[in-house]
């Protein structure tokens, strides 16, 4: 449990954020609670909310909240319904709401979460329990299905053959390894890495319907949003990000919010020495307008 994912751009969310010691804040994607922690940690009196949908993380980061717990909630759920969590908890609004998206560390390194290619496992990716796995998923998806996950998703080349080969094998993927092979069998070995990254990070956003909860959970954080308080939105995925800018940009020319960031900010050359994975990361930032 101690892999779970290293928060990225933490001195930026701090600085953005703009906290407040009588705000309410709410960390839509707990994790590892890296982020959540921080803002507790510098802060006195603000109040936070914590929400994931895997349980395993939100037992993690309980164990480390003993000292704030007068001060957080942690709820199990899907941020795409934060209108009625926030009605479940009885609270009106917040001060700023962060999403830090993709998987974590500990999802991908855990086998028996079916996340990697590196590990093999059954071939789950569920980020809850509830969601239905991908080998099921994929079991019951024609091969026009499949190959919209994996052109849409991943921009995986030569997805039509791909996934005439996932379709006609559909019944024998039970593990990472069975789905690593089937894509082995279609890429050159000096290829291979990278589109095993495409195919296996596709299935995964597909499975969890990561960018349409995204779609959701945006648009209901920016109405959930006291007059100038701040959104901050952390993406790993071109998908992603583009779906935060288009939002903030339509809800800019409606007079809702006001972007704060035109260009992306990116970690420091020093905090992707230290973190690979940080190397991705895309942060944007809007801002409620104080007349909504």
């Amino acid at each position: 449990m101690d892999n779970f994912h290293k928060p990225v751009l933490v001195d930026e969310v701090i600085s953005w954020m703009n906290l407040k010691e009588d705000g309410i804040y709410c960390d839509c994607t707990v994790g590892g609670g890296g982020h959540l922690i921080m803002m507790l940690e510098k802060t006195r009196n603000a109040s936070f909310i914590g929400i994931d949908w895997d349980p395993e993380a939100l037992n993690f980061v309980r164990q480390k909240l003993h000292k704030f717990k007068e001060r957080v909630i942690l709820y199990e759920g899907n941020f795409a319904n934060l209108d009625s969590i926030v009605r479940e908890l009885n609270i009106k609004g917040f001060n700023g709401v962060l999403f830090d998206l993709g998987a974590s560390l500990h999802q991908l390194k855990t086998p028996g979460r079916g996340f990697s290619f590196n590990h093999n496992g059954r071939l789950l990716m569920q980020m809850s329990p509830a969601t239905v796995p991908l080998y099921k998923k994929i079991r019951s998806a024609d091969v026009e299905i499949i190959y919209e996950v994996l052109k849409k998703y991943g921009d995986v080349p030569y997805a039509h053959s791909l996934a005439r080969i996932i379709f006609d094998n559909r019944h024998n993927l039970n593990t990472t390894m069975d789905l690593r092979k089937t894509v082995e069998s279609e890429f050159p070995s000096r290829f291979l890495k990278k589109n095993l990254h495409r195919v296996f990070q596709a299935f995964r956003i597909w499975t969890n319907d990561e960018l349409n909860n995204l779609r959701c959970g945006l648009v209901k954080a920016i109405e959930l949003l006291y007059p100038a308080g701040r959104l901050i939105v952390i993406s790993y995925h071109s998908g992603e990000d583009r779906i935060v800018k288009n939002t903030l940009k339509y809800f800019e020319t409606i007079g809702k919010v006001m972007r704060l960031n035109k260009k992306v900010i990116r970690p420091k050359t020093s905090e992707v020495e230290q973190n690979p994975s940080a190397r991705s990361a895309r942060m944007r930032v809007g801002e409620k307008c104080v007349s909504c």
